[in-house]
């Protein structure tokens, strides 16, 4: 099993010029180079990150030469230190000028992004390793027209997000054979979330939800990877939901190409807590057997509608002063060789027992 962790472009690199307020994220894009020297200094055998549409075409058609050539210059700095690039090519964010088509309910722009797809994989694809075509298309229209954190702003609108997440789909199985052409290993990424409930009353939400994960295993025939990113289980319980953190619940999962799992993460500064999460995470690796296991995230940066809070990082981050934290300095040898422990649920939130 290969090691990693991810950033990307808009919460990390700082000021992306998409479709959001810019924020700074991790100045990232500045001081990659010693970003780098650090993930390798951790022992990480691949680095997620990506590439910002917005920034490679910020006019309709317009390629901006000075932009390819940074990328080139980042994605070449990881290769040179041994790390295999893994490269997401949508993240979360569009070129602002995308919304004069309506955005991703647009054909126009799946057009578009199919040129930029095109061209991402003509001028760098001898860099990327593995492409990531579009991370959690279902989460991403989620935010987008019922939670309303990522532009258009929407909320509750079902008709709209259902539209787009078609258009979506659709867009990911043309890019894949645009990827395919040029020789690069290709997929995308699905946030798999279980839901469940003991109350009848929630059955036939809860089949619709999960109906989603059985849409987008399938999806991945079409892939190279059948690319996870996995955090929790939802529970409803009355009418409100518990997210619970159950390592196990990815041994359900039947992928029909060899599994990445493209993030895996805990939100929390309790280092105890943290390193206990990544020791249950570690055992069900064993079990599982993924081609790779990528943390989220390397840096401390923004996280989508919550701002800087949540921390999820294995390098924290001070004005521009980077600190690693414990986790890091004991990832690699807790995902290869965890020790003992023993995890537990209990009906009234999750109960660790460690026998180290």
């Amino acid at each position: 099993m290969q090691i990693g962790a991810a950033v990307s472009p808009y919460q990390h690199f700082g000021f992306c010029k998409c479709d959001m307020l810019d924020e700074p994220g991790a100045y990232h894009i500045l001081f990659y180079e010693e970003d780098f020297d650090i993930a390798k200094a951790v022992g990480l055998d691949v680095f997620r990150t990506g590439i910002e549409w917005a920034i490679i075409e910020p006019r309709e058609g317009y390629y901006d030469k000075e932009a390819l050539k940074l990328f080139n210059e980042y994605l070449s700095s990881i290769k040179r230190r041994g790390i295999k690039t893994w490269v997401t090519l949508h993240h979360f964010t569009n070129p602002r000028w995308v919304w004069k088509y309506g955005g991703w309910e647009s054909k126009d722009v799946t057009r578009r992004f199919l040129s930029y797809v095109d061209y991402v994989a003509r001028e760098l694809g001898g860099l990327i390793d593995v492409a990531l075509i579009f991370n959690e298309p279902s989460m991403y229209t989620f935010l987008a027209y019922i939670r309303g954190d990522l532009p258009p702003y929407g909320f509750m609108s079902l008709k709209h997000m259902r539209r787009a997440l078609s258009n979506i789909n659709e867009t990911i199985l043309m890019a894949r054979d645009i990827l395919k052409n040029y020789g690069v290993v290709k997929s995308f990424t699905h946030s798999f979330t279980k839901f469940e409930s003991k109350n009848a009353i929630f059955k036939p939400i809860i089949y619709f939800i999960n109906r989603l994960n059985s849409k987008y295993l399938a999806m991945f025939k079409e892939m190279d990877y059948t690319s996870i990113n996995f955090y929790v289980v939802g529970r409803y319980e009355d009418f409100s939901m518990r997210f619970l953190y159950r390592p196990k619940s990815l041994l359900e999962i039947k992928p029909p190409t060899p599994l990445a799992v493209t993030e895996f993460g805990i939100a929390t500064r309790d280092e105890e807590l943290r390193y206990r999460y990544l020791c249950s995470m570690a055992h069900v690796f064993k079990e599982v057997k993924p081609i790779v296991a990528i943390w989220w995230s390397f840096l401390h940066g923004y996280e989508w509608g919550l701002g800087y809070q949540p921390f999820f990082a294995l390098v924290d981050i001070k004005g521009t002063r980077r600190i690693l934290t414990r986790l890091a300095k004991v990832f690699r040898t807790t995902l290869e060789n965890p020790p003992r422990c023993e995890f537990v649920e209990r009906d009234a939130g999750l109960e660790w027992r460690w026998h180290l």
